[in-house]
């Protein structure tokens, strides 16, 4: 088995030239040593191997390609997934709707430059599993303030959306007033009130398996309620997909991502939050509320992740990612957006079709930005593609 050499040391040049290969999975040894030194969970190994356990369809494979430089050090990690799109074979980033950012893990201390970056993507291009196109989204140019193995890239265009991070500590390790403790802690006791009358707020991580596989049924139970509503498709409802999450959160697992918790007022229960704690990161993945009308004035929503914020700030956690979209109760939080690329590439004149696709695509976010009113009936017309995506794959 081929083992990268340690890695650079700090301050070194970065090499001129890059080799890639295809790994042996998961168990490879490059991705052992590396997967450990990043920071994105979304690169994690339990992530990726809880996709392929839970999400990935038999016509799928996981393919993880690494990077060295001319001395054999490891510089980059690409996860992708080779599946089939309008019928043709093609590399796509890792992502089902699961994974908030791709942003491929730089074993270097700075970012790459352009030129660096162009012969780093053609070295993985060149090993690629046969495919007609590589595809991959949601990429910010930094991730959480840190450069990956893209960020220098010329050739990314601009999604037509963001996403929003919550920072509660400074360069220097000192927390930051991430909360406008003067506005938004009164609107927490004021909504608290209201909840209150339906019984003492009480709020809790899942402690015990049986309280993790509670909290989730009702984070289940409470978004099929409300995507109903919307009349609209939630990947988290997909048994595949919550049999994933639940396997994150499994306290049997020596190190589990997922952490789940819930809001009671009385002995009901309000509110469920679903997130990924790695490192000093905290990912906010799915929030729900209860199904009922009557405590809408209560915000159970807001309350729980002011909740979710607080018991991070009491653990030094340094961020807090509110994850991708603009939805507006993240505009209640003093938080930084920050701007999603993607790229397509065709490696054959099939490629073409994928390439074409995403562009149309696109364009139709960005009249979705122009025109709100569009948004609806764009967001409809999405989730129909999703499914007929879904179909051909399962």
């Amino acid at each position: 088995m081929n083992v990268p050499k340690p890695f650079v040391e700090r301050g070194a040049t970065v090499a001129e030239s890059f080799s890639a290969r295809v790994l042996d999975g998961l168990n490879d040894g490059f991705f052992a040593r590396t997967a450990s030194s990043s920071s994105n969970v979304f690169q994690s190994d339990a992530l990726l191997r809880g996709i392929e356990e839970h999400v990935l369809a038999r016509s799928q494979r996981l393919v993880l390609v690494g990077v060295t430089d001319s001395a054999g050090n490891a510089v980059a990690l690409f996860p992708f997934v080779r599946r089939r799109k309008f019928g043709i074979a093609i590399l796509e980033a890792v992502d089902f709707g699961l994974v908030d950012y791709f942003a491929p893990t730089c074993f270097r201390d700075v970012k790459l430059s352009a030129q660096d970056t162009q012969r780093l993507w053609q070295a993985v291009l060149k090993v690629a599993p046969a495919a007609h196109a590589v595809t991959f989204k949601k990429l910010p140019r930094l991730l959480h303030h840190t450069p990956h193995a893209l960020s220098g890239a010329d050739f990314l265009k601009p999604m037509g959306a963001s996403a929003t991070t919550l920072y509660l500590r400074d360069a220097a390790g000192l927390p930051t007033k991430a909360l406008d403790e003067a506005s938004l802690s009164r609107k927490m006791r004021k909504t608290g009130k209201v909840l209150e009358k339906l019984g003492p707020l009480t709020f809790s991580e899942a402690a015990t398996q049986a309280e993790v596989d509670s909290y989730i049924d009702a984070l289940v139970i409470f978004r099929t309620a409300r995507f109903s509503e919307l009349g609209r498709h939630d990947a988290l409802l997909d048994p595949h997909v919550v049999a994933f999450y639940r396997a994150l959160a499994d306290l049997r697992a020596p190190k589990p991502v997922g952490r789940v918790f819930a809001l009671r007022a009385g002995d009901q229960t309000v509110a469920v939050a679903y997130g990924f704690s790695y490192g000093r990161v905290f990912t906010l993945i799915a929030p729900a509320i209860a199904p009922s009308k009557d405590l809408q004035a209560g915000s159970p929503g807001l309350v729980i992740m002011f909740k979710v914020v607080e018991w991070c700030r009491q653990r030094a956690f340094d961020v807090f990612d509110l994850s991708v979209g603009s939805l507006s109760y993240k505009s209640r939080f003093e938080a930084e957006t920050t701007e999603l690329f993607e790229h397509q590439q065709a490696l054959t004149p099939l490629g073409l079709i994928v390439v074409a696709e995403a562009a149309m695509r696109r364009r139709v976010r960005h009249m979705a930005l122009k025109h709100p009113q569009l948004r609806p009936t764009l967001e409809k017309l999405s989730q129909k593609r999703w499914r007929r995506e879904q179909d051909a794959n399962a």
